[in-house]
């Protein structure tokens, strides 16, 4: 018989994958600040510790960022080395690479009903 324990995982991980559930859910878009460790810490029901620990491992993955005075914000990937933030790949003879992209397709077409309200068209 198997040894079926629960799998322990550290408090301030937990809120950290509250976080990103809230982030994965859309509750803060990119550039959006959160709210402060003290609204998120009264939000789970933690010690400010506890979120700010969460919170900087997230900052420290580049999912947030933190800044004096004004608070923490999501993260916004302009920068072409956010395509590698969760795969790194190396080639046999070591070195970087830079990362390319290219159109597959380039067209015009009318637009829909929904596209042309939104558009104002």
């Amino acid at each position: 018989m198997a040894n079926e324990s629960p799998t322990f995982s550290p408090l301030y991980r937990q809120i950290k994958g509250l976080i990103l559930q809230a982030l994965e859910a859309g509750e803060w878009r990119p550039g959006e600040a959160i709210p402060s460790e003290t609204e998120l810490a009264a939000r789970f029901g933690v010690s400010q510790g506890t979120v700010r620990k969460a919170i900087d491992e997230m900052a420290a993955e580049n999912l947030l960022v933190r800044r004096q005075g004004k608070g923490t914000f999501v993260a916004t990937h302009s920068d072409p080395r956010a395509f590698f933030r969760f795969l790194r790949l190396i080639p046999l003879a070591g070195g970087i690479e830079q990362a390319n992209s290219i159109p597959l397709e380039c067209g015009r077409a009318k637009a829909g009903q929904e596209a042309s309200r939104i558009l104002g068209l």
